[in-house]
């Protein structure tokens, strides 16, 4: 076997060495953004499920029902702004007709204030009764949004995950360029080194360059 069909089939090796260590090199990068991908994904709906979880903190649950049965507390009041005794009756249905006497002044003046305060009282109460089912009932939607939005986040590094692949598999591909130089300079020494050791010498290297020019040439 002469050195020209000796350093053929080592250069052929050569090149698809590195042209499959470029496509292995290619295909680490591809999996290593994908998996930095994935875990930016999952960060991402960690921090959504842990700012769920701190809704529930004690402190943070009953600040918020503080700030529920307040609003609903004015709620109330605002309602039943038109004075009423404790007994239901309209104020002044009870006052005798003596209008713009002293009496009158005077009972009328205590019932509105009775009627002021148990307006207070009912407000306070249904305000403390309805702010722990408004509470809950926020914390439900905020459980079903987050629960949507952990599922989006999913259903998105589902779909680059699936995309991810392809370009890994892809990477992982040799360059077709470099595998051709390769499989011709392969049987291109092959070739010649099955020939007559006379015909050998005579023999063009790849691209019709003979033996004699391609030593010159050097």
């Amino acid at each position: 076997m002469d050195p020209f069909s000796i350093g053929a089939m080592i250069l052929s090796a050569v090149i698809q060495q590195r042209t499959q260590a470029a496509a292995a090199q290619r295909q680490q990068r591809a999996a290593v953004q994908s998996q930095q991908r994935a875990l930016a994904s999952q960060n991402q709906a960690t921090d959504a499920a842990l700012k769920q979880v701190d809704q529930f903190d004690p402190t943070t649950r009953k600040d918020k029902q503080d700030e529920i049965q307040q609003d609903l507390t004015a709620q109330y009041e605002k309602a039943a702004s038109s004075p009423i005794t404790a007994q239901g009756v309209q104020v002044g249905a009870t006052i005798p007709d003596s209008a713009g006497s002293a009496d009158y002044l005077t009972a009328k003046a205590r019932e509105t204030a009775k009627a002021a305060a148990s307006n207070r009282n009912l407000a306070a109460l249904f305000g403390r009764i309805g702010s722990a089912g408004e509470l809950r009932r926020g914390e439900a939607v905020g459980i079903g949004d987050t629960a949507g939005e952990i599922g989006r986040i999913q259903t998105g590094a589902n779909n680059v995950a699936g995309i991810d692949q392809i370009g890994i598999e892809a990477a992982g591909q040799p360059s077709l360029g470099g595998m051709l130089v390769s499989s011709a300079l392969g049987a291109y020494g092959m070739g010649r080194a099955s020939l007559p050791t006379g015909q050998a010498s005579n023999a063009l290297m790849p691209g019709g360059i003979t033996q004699g020019r391609w030593l010159r040439s050097t």
